[in-house]
Formats: C-alpha cells, sequence, structure tokens
C-alpha cells in the first residue's frame, strides 16, 4: 500500500473555512474524511508528496486518512501540527498526530517534534519493539495567525473508496 503525506496551511474568515482552505492546499477538499486511528499495514511505503493527486471523478468519495490538524483566531499565535511515523523492515508500523500553539514558529515546531519522539518511542515500547530513531519520520505543517484565522494540517492518505450503491 502506498500512504502520502500531504500538509497544508489555510487562512479564512472562520477557523472552518480556514480548515477548508489548507485541505484545498494538500489536495483532499472535495472528499468525505474518514480519520483513521494509527496502524499503518505490513508492505506499507509511506511518502512524503507535494499535493494529492485527486481525480475530478472522486468527488464525495470517502477518502481513508490519518490526520493532524491545528486552527486558531487569535492573532499572534503561531500554529503548528505534525504527524510522525514509524516502520519496521515489513512495511508496517504506526503514526502519531500532535499539535500546538505557542507564542512563536520555533517554540510550536519544537514542541510539537518533541511529543512525535516521545509518542513513537512510547508506541514501540508498548508493543515490546526496539526503538531506533533512524526509523522515525515526521511531517510538520506550521504558520502564523495574521489577520485571518488561521490553520495547519498534515494528512496521510490512504486510499479513496467509491460509494457502494445497490440500486
Amino acid at each position: 500500500m502506498r500512504i502520502e503525506v500531504v500538509l497544508g496551511t489555510g487562512v479564512g474568515e472562520t477557523t472552518l473555512s480556514a480548515f477548508d482552505n489548507a485541505l484545498v492546499k494538500a489536495g483532499v477538499h472535495n472528499y468525505n474524511l474518514i480519520v483513521l486511528s494509527s496502524v499503518i499495514p505490513k508492505q506499507s511505503e509511506v511518502i512524503r508528496v507535494v499535493r494529492y493527486q485527486a481525480s475530478h471523478n472522486e468527488w464525495g468519495h470517502r477518502l481513508y486518512i490519518v490526520k493532524a490538524d491545528v486552527r486558531s483566531e487569535l492573532i499572534g499565535n503561531s500554529i503548528a501540527a505534525g504527524l510522525g511515523w514509524y516502520q519496521l523492515e515489513d512495511g508496517r508500523g504506526m503514526f502519531v498526530e500532535h499539535d500546538s500553539i505557542a507564542d512563536n514558529i520555533e517554540e510550536v515546531e519544537m514542541r510539537v517534534k518533541n511529543r512525535i519522539r516521545k509518542s513513537l518511542y512510547d508506541l514501540c515500547i508498548n508493543r515490546a519493539l526496539l526503538f531506533n530513531q533512524d526509523r522515525m519520520q515526521m511531517s510538520l505543517s506550521s504558520t502564523e495567525v495574521k489577520d485571518k484565522p488561521a490553520c495547519a494540517l498534515v494528512v496521510a492518505v490512504y486510499q479513496s473508496e467509491d460509494w457502494k450503491v445497490e440500486l
């Protein structure tokens, strides 16, 4: 299975429309998002892409994802969302999702990175797996709230699926 990780930041008149703007920038906006827990199946390849390449024929399809997002309307906030993942040789593994709000970008990104590292370590320990930091990967999205509400988003896309309608 190919799992694509995409980022997006957005702004809007409300935090909801900022979230939608971030979805548009990531390419996952015309789907019904089905949020999964964070398990990566065997034989999976997790790759970073600039934008999810959605098909126009998939409007309204289910999109199975793991996501981290954070939204704020408080001007001056710095926000960050991140996904971290850890995989074994056979491709199986797990994602962790974290977000934070702080006074500056450096602080908020550091918080999210530290939480991702700690969570992946704990998830490995919980599964009796030896943690090797070299296997840890992460993607972060961050922005500052300026004059409009903002959102930072990271999405891991598993697959799209049509609604099977029985006639």
